[in-house]
């Protein structure tokens, strides 16, 4: 009987493997030998070679076959990035610049340069990006040549990208310049775009750069002189500088253009008196650059058309009467207010009359960048009411740049497993109004700007959606961006820009937001977080980082830290702040608390107070410390501390003057301690 022989191959291959790895890796002999061969040094000898002859091709090949002709290396280099495979033409390309193999210039290489910057790949560095940015639109022809648009790389650069990244913008303006291109779409944009969110002193550069560019091939060619041609991006650096409040910007710049000689318009130069602070100062700064500029000091009014404000506030319910008014009302130099939008999508929404908002939302793009902003505050109020805060951060992430917001933790609460339900295959996808309701992103050139109350209520949703350890993380993130909203002093900025004039260097475009960027209302979600947890000093804690940071806390702010002290039992404290508040409200001379260290006082201090307060008796409370102390009231109730809302009560009424009836919320606090007074007598 035949038996079959086992054998372990493995016990076989474990001697031999290390050998065969060692040979390998290790280099063989004729490797070896191939590298140290040297070249050929004598030239070879073309008569070894047949002419390429009639008789020869006839008889060589068929009739119908074509000679084949071997492509080069800049036309294996153009087909390959029209098939897509851009990674081996970026290799192809180095080879052929190490070897200086020269590439024919075609506008087909914007679509390289738009992979490099669109491709995701971790491992490859931003400087990386910018460098083959760089390479490949060098290739792309001159102005001269050929004009081109540059319509999918400006797209994706101001549209489609989820952050500013300024590196790329200031990148793809000195392309543009180094090209000719001095006035095309592409140069506002970018002039645009470092007026608003870089620094001073990188655009008065690129403006430099593109002024001395346009003088240079001006000089050259007899088209339009470089004066007329460097009007648009001069007069918009201006006004965007004016509109970002940076006066002593616009001031530098408009010297700089009337020492090269560069008109300046009557509207830039009255938008600049419109928007400083110090209006007798820029008047004597613009008068002695230009004398014929009218001297009148008077504050414009807001030019608004001629409407019917009754119908807009929503006090009459024909929808239809709302929508031309709405509409007319967009065609004003002012657009509506965000709550006026919101009660009329409130109301087209409850009636299901969908067309109307999306009319008149049409409306409000069409019409400027103001209006379109005015437009998604309100949308993002909508979803505010409807406590849908996902659907705050995607109508936010839509339109504007995400800049004075944690970018991260917007992008991974809207791409993960919590934007699920906001995305299109979603039942309630789109407006939130109802099912298989879909409002489109409008397109749009040009990301939108966010004002402050476009990024508070980011915060805000933020907040809401967050956990614990993540509203930390989150506060961190505001208190740096705040810290970093500082703006330099002025002699700083001026020195640094003289100092890139005399060497040479173009300033880094880093982002650099105003003061103005951040307000009391970005602290706030942070403050109800606090509140709602039973932690009042934390909550006080915040308004102290806030009084720190040059923010000045608001009534809103004030009236959650006292009542959480209401209504954790703190009486003292609570009474102390509502002290302070009062008197700051008179105009007694004493500010508000600036922090919750030393609320606790003497008797005789109290007593001090309530004597300048009852000189002032006789002025009407704002609604804002009626607010408060409606707020306190209800802590006090809640905590059933009945002989201090008494106490409070009774400050209403007698020292403030209160009626019953005024205010809604200040009637349902009183009639909680009326039921409380039942319970316990």
């Amino acid at each position: 009987m035949h038996h079959p022989v086992r054998v372990n191959l493995l016990s076989l291959w474990r001697p031999h493997r290390s050998h065969f790895r060692d040979a390998l890796q290790g280099p063989s002999p004729a490797s070896i030998e191939v590298k140290t061969m040297p070249y050929p040094r004598t030239r070879p000898d073309p008569s070894v070679f047949e002419d390429m002859t009639d008789e020869y091709s006839s008889a060589s090949t068929a009739p119908d076959t074509p000679v084949f002709t071997p492509l080069s290396s800049a036309d294996t280099l153009a087909a390959l990035v029209r098939k897509g495979a851009f990674r081996a033409a970026e290799t192809l390309r180095q080879e052929m610049i190490s070897h200086r193999i020269p590439i024919t210039r075609d506008s087909l290489y914007q679509k390289a340069a738009l992979n490099a910057i669109r491709e995701r790949r971790p491992h490859l560095k931003p400087r990386h990006r910018i460098q083959a940015f760089q390479a490949w639109m060098s290739l792309v022809p001159d102005r001269q040549q050929q004009v081109c648009t540059f319509y999918a790389i400006r797209q994706h650069i101001f549209r489609s990208m989820d952050h500013l990244n300024l590196d790329v913008v200031h990148c793809f303006g000195l392309v543009l310049a180094a090209k000719g291109y001095f006035t095309n779409a592409g140069v506002l944009q970018v002039v645009a775009t470092l007026a608003q969110y870089a620094a001073p002193s990188v655009t008065e550069t690129y403006l430099r750069t593109l002024d001395t560019q346009c003088r240079t091939l001006s000089a050259a060619s007899d088209g339009l002189s470089a004066e007329s041609l460097m009007e648009a991006p001069f007069n918009l650096a201006i006004k965007k500088h004016s509109l970002a409040r940076r006066t002593d910007a616009a001031l530098r710049l408009l010297k700089i253009a009337h020492g090269r000689k560069i008109t300046i318009s009557h509207d830039t130069l009255q938008a600049v008196l419109n928007h400083t602070s110090s209006r007798q100062r820029t008047l004597v700064e613009i008068r002695t650059l230009y004398p014929a500029f009218p001297s009148d000091l008077t504050t414009p009014s807001q030019l608004t058309l001629p409407r019917d404000a009754s119908v807009i506030s929503g006090e009459f319910e024909d929808l239809s009467a709302r929508l031309r008014a709405l509409r007319k009302a967009f065609g004003s130099p002012v657009p509506p207010a965000p709550y006026v939008l919101l009660r009329f999508i409130t109301d087209c929404c409850t009636r299901g009359k969908f067309h109307a908002v999306t009319l008149l939302r049409k409306c409000a793009f069409r019409q400027s960048s103001r209006s379109a902003a005015a437009w998604v505050l309100s949308e993002m109020l909508y979803h505010r009411e409807r406590k849908e805060p996902l659907r705050v951060l995607a109508a936010f992430a839509r339109y504007f740049y995400l800049v004075g917001v944690p970018r991260k933790s917007v992008l991974s609460l809207l791409r993960g497993s919590a934007g699920k339900s906001i995305r299109p295959h979603a039942k309630s996808f789109g407006f939130g109004v109802a099912h298989h309701v879909h409002l489109p992103p409008y397109p749009l050139k040009q990301r939108l700007r966010p004002s402050r109350s476009h990024t508070a209520l980011v915060w805000e949703a933020l907040v809401a959606v967050s956990r614990t350890h993540d509203r930390k993380r989150l506060y961190a993130l505001l208190l740096q961006l705040v810290e970093g909203a500082n703006p330099p002093g002025e002699a700083a900025e001026l020195t640094s820009i003289d100092v890139a004039e005399t060497s040479g260097a173009l300033p880094k475009p880093a982002l650099e937001l105003s003061p103005s960027s951040f307000d009391a209302a970005h602290f706030s979600p942070f403050v109800k977080a606090h509140v709602a947890r039973g932690r009042p000093e934390c909550a006080a804690q915040v308004v102290a980082d806030m009084v720190v940071r040059g923010i000045q806390p608001s009534f809103v702010q004030w009236s959650m830290v006292a009542r959480a002290y209401a209504q954790s039992g703190d009486a003292a404290t609570a009474l102390r702040v509502l002290h302070q508040l009062e008197a700051a409200e008179y105009g007694s001379g004493v500010d508000p608390p600036d922090s919750p260290d030393g609320v606790r006082g003497k008797a005789a201090e109290d007593r001090t107070r309530q004597r300048q307060v009852r000189d002032h008796s006789q002025q009407q409370p704002s609604d804002g410390l009626l607010g408060i102390f409606t707020n306190v009231l209800r802590g006090f109730v809640l905590a059933k501390d009945l002989e201090h809302a008494r106490r409070v009560k009774l400050w209403l009424t007698e020292r403030l003057g209160y009626q019953v009836g005024k205010r809604p919320a200040t009637d349902t606090a009183i009639e909680l301690l009326t039921a409380l007074e039942a319970e316990k007598p």
